[in-house]
Parts: structure tokens; C-alpha cells; sequence
């Protein structure tokens, strides 16, 4: 049975980007099953990419082969490379940092540089500035349908050179009482954030559910956000339009609006420049 293809970009559906790349795999070979991750990324940015790939891996049979195009650097010495995690997964994606989470949480068996002479898209030699169809769908369809192997996709080089986020590196504080860390992303329809506080490291401040908590959200020394609300295991547990804090799915802290959108509603934006901190209250 052929693996299935994910693909995930930064592309959005208001182009025919997606639609060629999942055209080029077909030309590959039709019978692929191709299936969109998300098109949402954030534009030119890795570090929410590498969040993405970690957040869906897990739940995909082993042997699955992921495509991840978010590459501001395309086109340029950046290398286009495909990770075996140890799990057995494949990623296909621009080593600028987005494959640091799965680095970290799966691990990466062996990483390869994708050979251009021999895994490219004959039609567009020439042309730079879409990997994403002519370099990564391509290469991946190609392993997907069995025309080469992983060893044959192109020439390997060490682990320990992958690109990684420094994002990843950057640990929240965590106190009796307090905690404080950046927002990591947000989901964009619903408008919640998350923050780089994991739910262990927030339960050992001893934050309980039931607590009120009172939450600064600062930007460059600035404050842009300020209000008490309730520390809760879900929406439910507060009044429509009431804010909460509560475990996310991530496995990490999260802030909301319940049936709301918080970042809209507050103008708050995601980034190691928004510094969330987070005070217990009354019981």
C-alpha cells in the first residue's frame, strides 16, 4: 500500500500553488492519496510550520510522507532535504527550522539533501521560486509511488546540522504563583493563543483549576492586554464572551475567548515579542 502524501504551506487557496503541486504528484502517479495539512502557515514563517508538523505527525499511520512548504529562502543555498523520523514518518521540507519540534519530540533517524539533477520536475529547470511543485511535491511523489528510495532521493549529510528555531530554545519562568512566556501561535479562525508554557510547568507554579488568574500581556514594554479571568479544564466553564485559561490539546497553556475570538477582539498578535504573564489570584 503507497503512503499517503500531507502537504501543508503557507500558500493560502487563493492561488492555483496548491492545486499545482498536487497536480505534479498526480502526473508522478495518480493513484496517490494526497491530503492538505493546512495552507494557513503563518507567510515566510518556520517556526510556526515546525509547530504544525509536530501537532499532526503523531496521528498518521507510520510511513506516512509530509510536505511542508514555507521557504522564504527558496531558491537559495537553503537546503532542500527530506528527514526520516524515527518513528518512520518522511518530511519533505526547506531546512530553515521547521523541522525542529519533530527533532526534538520524535527525533530524526537520517536527513538527505534532495538531489535536483535527478529528482526535479523536468518542465521548469529554469525557474527558481517553486520548489513546492517543481522540488518537494515532485521528490515526494516519487518516493510515495515507489520510483525511488529514501537513499535515492539524494545524498545524506549529519542530524546535527539541521537548522533548529531559536524560538524553541527560549524557557518560560516559572515561580510559585507565576508564570511567564511567550505567545508560540494562534489558531486564527477561533482567534486563541498558546503560549510556550507547558501544562506540567503551569500545574507545578500551582495554578488549580478553579483559580482566577490575572493576565498582562506586554509587546515591547508595552502593555496591550490586562484582565482577570478563570483557570478552567474548558470553555464550558465560563459565560459566552468571558475570557479563560485552560490546558490546551498542544500540551500547552492556552488563552481564549469562550465562543469569542481573543486575539481580534484584543489586537493581539503572536511571536517571541508578545510576553504573557500570569499571576494566581483568589481561589
Amino acid at each position: 500500500m503507497k503512503p499517503a502524501i500531507l502537504i501543508q504551506t503557507d500558500f493560502s487557496q487563493t492561488w492555483s500553488g496548491v492545486a499545482q503541486m498536487k497536480g505534479v504528484m498526480k502526473i508522478v502517479d495518480p493513484s496517490l492519496e494526497i491530503i492538505d495539512l493546512c495552507h494557513d502557515i503563518k507567510q515566510f514563517d518556520p517556526w510556526e510550520a515546525s509547530l504544525s508538523l509536530e501537532a499532526a505527525e503523531p496521528y498518521w499511520p507510520k510511513g506516512t510522507i509530509f510536505v511542508s512548504v514555507i521557504d522564504p529562502g527558496v531558491g537559495t543555498s537553503r537546503r532542500a532535504c527530506a528527514a526520516k523520523l524515527k518513528d518512520g514518518n518522511i518530511v519533505f521540507t526547506p531546512d530553515n527550522g521547521s523541522l525542529t519540534h519533530l527533532l526534538h519530540s520524535v527525533g530524526i533517524e537520517e536527513v538527505r539533501r534532495i538531489d535536483e539533477e535527478t529528482n526535479r520536475y523536468h518542465d521548469n529547470e529554469q525557474v527558481s521560486v517553486f520548489h513546492g511543485r517543481d522540488l518537494f511535491g515532485y521528490c515526494a511523489a516519487r518516493l510515495a509511488a515507489g520510483l525511488i528510495t529514501f537513499e535515492e532521493v539524494g545524498p545524506s549529510y549529519p542530524v546535527s546540522e539541521i537548522v533548529e528555531c531559536e524560538e524553541f530554545f527560549i524557557e518560560p519562568v516559572c515561580e510559585k504563583g507565576f508564570a511567564e512566556g511567550f505567545i508560540m501561535t494562534g489558531t486564527r479562525h477561533f482567534g486563541g493563543i498558546t503560549l510556550n508554557i507547558r501544562n506540567d510547568q503551569f500545574h507545578a507554579c500551582g495554578f488549580e483549576h478553579g483559580n482566577t488568574v490575572r493576565v498582562v500581556i506586554i509587546r515591547e514594554g508595552r502593555e496591550m492586554y490586562y484582565a482577570d479571568m478563570a483557570y478552567v479544564p474548558s470553555f464550558g466553564f465560563v459565560e459566552k464572551g468571558e475570557p479563560l485559561i485552560y490546558e490546551g490539546s498542544s500540551g500547552h497553556i492556552c488563552i481564549d475567548i469562550n465562543q469569542g475570538n481573543f486575539m481580534e477582539e484584543n489586537e493581539i498578535g503572536i511571536g517571541r515579542e508578545w510576553i504573557v504573564r500570569i499571576v494566581k489570584g483568589q481561589a
